[in-house]
């Protein structure tokens, strides 16, 4: 099954608030004055700093909940 083929596939099953949510998230992409990836690459190094430093949050009880982790991504990246 293709790339395209799988995503119709998920598309099809979706309920309705949720394909209304990813045309959302698509037109909010094709239509900002920003990057359209929101994704940058970058270099191990910097994969590494950022996996120590969030190692060190954690040590120091600085962490979130996983569930309270997904929400903010969701909603800082219009997913949710």
């Amino acid at each position: 099954m293709s790339t395209i083929e799988a995503t119709v596939s998920m598309l099809e099953v979706m309920p309705e608030d949720a394909r209304i949510k990813v045309l959302d998230y698509t037109h909010h992409l094709f239509t900002s004055e920003k990057q359209a990836n929101p994704f940058i690459p970058v270099t191990t190094k910097r994969i590494l700093e950022d996996l120590d430093r969030a190692h060190q949050q954690i040590k120091d009880g600085k962490g979130i909940p996983t569930q309270e982790a997904m929400e903010l991504l969701g909603k800082t990246h219009r997913f949710i």
